[in-house]
Formats: C-alpha cells, sequence, structure tokens
C-alpha cells in the first residue's frame, strides 16, 4: 500500500484509534515508524501509536513511498486496515 492509499482510507477515521499490526497469530502494537529510501516501516513496540500520530508521521514523505510493516525479522507489504474500535488493525 502506498502512503497515499492509506491516508485516503483512514481520512474520516476516528484519530484516537490505536494502531496495531495483525498475523493470524498475534496482534502487535505499532509504535515506530523507520523511513528507508524507497519506503516507511512500521515496526511494533510496546505502545501503539495512534492513527492521529502516525498521519503527521507520513504527511510530508512523497505519496508514492510504499508502506510495509515488520514482524519476526521478516519485512511485509501492508495490503489493508480494519477498523476494531479502539484499535485500527493492518494487515
Amino acid at each position: 500500500m502506498r502512503i497515499s492509499d492509506f491516508l485516503h482510507l483512514t481520512t474520516e477515521l476516528d484519530l484516537t484509534l490505536k494502531v496495531y499490526f495483525t498475523t493470524s497469530t498475534q496482534t502487535l502494537p505499532i509504535g515506530v515508524v523507520r523511513f528507508l529510501p524507497t519506503e516507511v516501516v512500521l515496526l511494533p513496540t510496546k505502545k501503539p501509536l495512534t492513527l492521529k500520530e502516525l498521519q503527521l508521521k507520513l504527511a510530508p514523505i512523497a505519496p508514492t513511498t510504499t508502506l510495509s510493516l515488520m514482524s519476526n525479522d521478516t519485512l511485509q507489504p501492508l495490503f489493508g486496515i480494519k477498523i476494531s474500535p479502539p484499535k485500527l488493525l493492518l494487515k
């Protein structure tokens, strides 16, 4: 998913939603945003970012930049989102 796609999909959502990455076996809070030359990588931490915090970090980045998720030392592309208040789940 590109940054522009993510920002467009989340424009009207509750900005207080906490951002998590979900797999078939676990749900991890996203708390770190790492900026690489060709992509932005979202990393799990103990405390999740809010949607507002994530949008503010992504806003100045080129809209065509790819968003990826890091889980168990494996880089995975972001494919979609699911709203499950109070969480925003990234897949």
